[in-house]
């Protein structure tokens, strides 16, 4: 039996005795609505259903079991009791998500499915698509600045080419911001924790203008010691929290259809460093100043893992601001939808890259990011069987970089490097993704999208090593699409599949130090991926019951390949091969409790890998660990008037690796983590106690991994530690 039947095999079996991740029903947001067939065949089957869940991963309002893709959905009320604040966090409640973590924790880098990106250039693109209120967000220091004040995250496992574009090869991640309603009401979070940590988090809202226009202001902000001590009596502590945002949302309404949400944001970050933990890797744990990176300078004892010896305690500074725009008019064959925005953003690291007390290499990142996009498209809402979305879009983004190295304290050792350089990429698309119902039972889902996306970089240069280069420049014109049946074989039982193809469009590499040869173009990578899976609910849908199995093939990855001191490459792999299955469940077992679970499995190789002369095939991706595990429960009880409520939950990931050689250095073995909180409401609903604990098996397992051959040193950034906490929230 083939890994692939095998894991299919096990996942079959568990999924009568598992229940999984699932949530309950969040307000729709930002989508069109569902068309009056699909409205008519929801009232038909009107039962009692605890477990329905609407969502808009096809940017159309659908109930999550009658989608025939693999989404996991997270709401509010789920992301509250599990203490999420950052998205970080999220791979605690999905299959096959990872999120790794080389700088500030509001900076995701999510790996889905086995499929992520080796790149830690300013100017890298995840595979993994961000998105805010249906906003793409190329900039990867605002990947988790937003994420507060959210209606639901919708995350959508496998190639999303079609609706959502290119750079989903791997899949989505959708944070829908909360609207504002036509009612006066407000609300505040104070809370404090361990390791110093304070929040403050809001929000408030009001009507402007009876039934036409509304308002919502959210904030939060948060702060916290550094968990990594620098030993350094000169420094600071690092990996510490310090993060503000805000938005004001504009919400109107008319009595002709025509609907606005307007959003204005902004945030302000800016914690110590992170605190990367090194180790030595030449003989006897020794780096390449031929010094033990472990051991404190000033007493010669060993530091404990949360300690390090740094000659710098830097700072990261994230600045953002930017507004969106989304405009519905609805007509008598369906809805006219605009979605404009813009955004800016600012970023500065200032690294100790060697880690140590002495200044071996020192490394200030500094980026200036402006982005637009528009979307228009056209939803119907046809009484036949036939519906579809098209629309054009068009995507820009300016980046300038610059990034100093400053090796052995600069002058008169060896000089400054300078590297400085301006990128900007242009898309278009047109696409059309439709449903063809054949019966009342069978349908035929596809779509096609084609891309033209362009890119220059120019004045690349490395004062004083490499003078200004010519212009580079790419230009990608590819097509993306899916096509799928999906078919019901009772009221609650779906099943479906489709092939889909994926696009990640070329890059320029960013890391280009020494040598102008290694500024070069790395062609788009695509992935060919096929899925199929099953949507039940059985015991009067109190148990939700969702099964996926997927296979990919994977071709040329972009890869980040270092070969030596100050070269590093941006090259094509030649082939993957991934094969998994996931499953996700929810079981209301009474009314006042609640269990889930999820399980993702998978299979992920280098069919066709050559990196510095070494053949690496048959090795297992990085950052794609063959297992992740789930389980969630929340209770709630009544007590003399007040709601007592308890949650809990536990993830389990697998070992992986951060090297795609495998090599022993390279692997972090498993992890677990477990969270819990108690909240208790009073009998107005106005105020809410919480106390809670998270990581509370302190794992110390690597979140983030680098091994850097110029130093001779293995970094390791880890999570943070068990913390505990307690907040209060007033509302009127």
């Amino acid at each position: 039996m083939n890994y692939t039947n095998g894991i299919i095999g096990a996942v079959a079996l568990l999924g009568m005795t598992l229940p999984a991740h699932a949530q309950e029903q969040g307000e729709p947001q930002a989508a069109a609505p569902a068309s009056p067939a699909t409205a008519k065949a929801a009232e038909a089957d009107a039962a009692p259903d605890i477990n329905r869940v609407v969502v808009t991963a096809l940017k159309r309002e659908q109930v999550l079991q009658d989608v025939p893709l693999s989404v996991s959905v997270m709401n509010a009320q789920t992301l509250s009791k599990s203490k999420i604040d950052t998205g970080t966090e999220i791979a605690r409640l999905v299959p096959n998500l990872r999120v790794s973590n080389l700088g500030d924790e509001s900076q995701p880098k999510f790996s889905m499915r086995g499929i992520s990106t080796s790149e830690f250039n300013l100017n890298a693109i995840s595979p993994t698509g961000a998105f805010f209120d249906e906003v793409y967000v190329g900039a990867q220091y605002l990947g988790g600045a937003q994420i507060f004040d959210v209606e639901r995250v919708e995350v959508l496992r496998g190639p999303q080419g079609t609706l959502f574009g290119k750079n989903t090869t791997a899949g989505a991640v959708n944070f829908i911001s909360k609207r504002p309603t036509f009612r006066q009401q407000g609300e505040l979070t104070l809370g404090v924790g361990s390791n110093g940590y304070r929040e403050a988090k809001g929000m408030v809202e009001m009507p402007l203008v009876d039934n036409r226009l509304t308002a919502r202001f959210a904030f939060t902000g948060a702060h916290s010691d550094g968990y990594i001590h620098n030993v350094n009596p000169a420094g600071h502590d690092l990996s510490n929290i310090d993060r503000k945002a805000a938005r004001l949302t504009l919400g109107y309404k008319d009595e002709d259809g025509l609907t606005g949400t307007l959003r204005l944001w902004a945030v302000n970050n800016n914690p110590y460093a992170i605190g990367a933990t090194n180790t030595g890797l030449a003989a006897n744990g020794l780096n390449a100043n031929g010094k033990d990176p472990r051991i404190n300078p000033y007493t010669g004892k060993r530091l404990a893992d949360d300690e390090v010896a740094t000659d710098r305690s830097g700072d990261i500074t994230v600045r953002g601001s930017g507004g969106y725009l989304t405009l519905n008019k609805r007509t008598e064959l369906g809805t006219i939808t605009s979605i404009t925005s813009f955004l800016n953003g600012r970023f500065v690291n200032l690294v100790d890259a060697d880690g140590t007390i002495d200044p071996l290499l020192h490394i200030d990142f500094r980026t200036n990011t402006h982005e637009f996009s528009q979307d228009l498209r056209f939803t119907t809402a046809f009484d036949g069987p036939l519906q579809f979305i098209a629309g054009a879009y068009h995507q820009r983004d300016d980046v300038d970089i610059g990034t100093t190295y400053t090796i052995f304290g600069g002058p008169p050792v060896l000089p400054i490097l300078n590297q400085q350089y301006h990128q900007q990429r242009r898309s278009y698309a047109l696409y059309i993704d439709g449903t063809y119902d054949f019966s009342d039972t069978v349908s035929m889902y596809g779509g096609v999208r084609y891309t033209s996306d362009k890119g220059r970089l120019r004045d690349f240069r490395v004062t004083p090593v490499i003078p200004v280069q010519p212009e580079l420049g790419y230009d990608d014109r590819k097509p993306t699409g899916r096509l799928g049946m999906n078919a019901k074989l009772s009221r609650d039982v779906m099943v479906y599949g489709h092939y889909a193809r994926g696009y990640r469009s070329s890059a320029f590499n960013g890391g280009a130090l020494t040598n102008a040869s290694d500024l070069n173009v790395a062609r788009p990578e695509y992935l060919n991926a096929f899925e199929g899976g099953v949507k039940s609910q059985m015991l009067d849908r109190r148990l939700t019951l969702n099964l996926t199995a997927f296979r990919y093939n994977f071709k040329s990855q972009q890869f980040l390949n270092v070969v030596g001191i100050g070269t590093q490459q941006l090259v094509n792999a030649g082939q993957s091969r991934i094969t998994g299955a996931e499953l996700e469940a929810v079981l209301q077992a009474t009314r006042d409790l609640r269990l889930s679970a999820n399980l993702g499995l998978l299979n992920g190789t280098y069919k066709r890998l050559l990196l510095n002369g070494a053949d690496l095939s048959g090795k297992q991706m990085i950052e794609a660990p063959r297992h992740t595990f789930n389980i969630g429960a929340d209770y709630s009880v009544p007590v003399e008037g007040y709601t007592l409520s308890l949650h809990g939950d536990a993830t389990w990931i697998g070992d992986q690796y951060f090297l795609a050689t495998n090599e022993p250095r390279s692997r972090v073995a498993p992890s677990r983590d477990v969270s819990a909180r108690i909240g208790l409401l009073s009998p107005s609903k106005k105020v809410e106690y919480a106390v809670y604990g998270k990581n509370l098996t302190d794992n110390r397992n690597p979140a983030g991994l680098v091994l850097d051959p110029t130093s001779q040193t293995r970094f390791t950034t880890i999570p943070y530690p068990r913390r505990y906490g307690i907040d209060i929230t007033v509302r009127y």
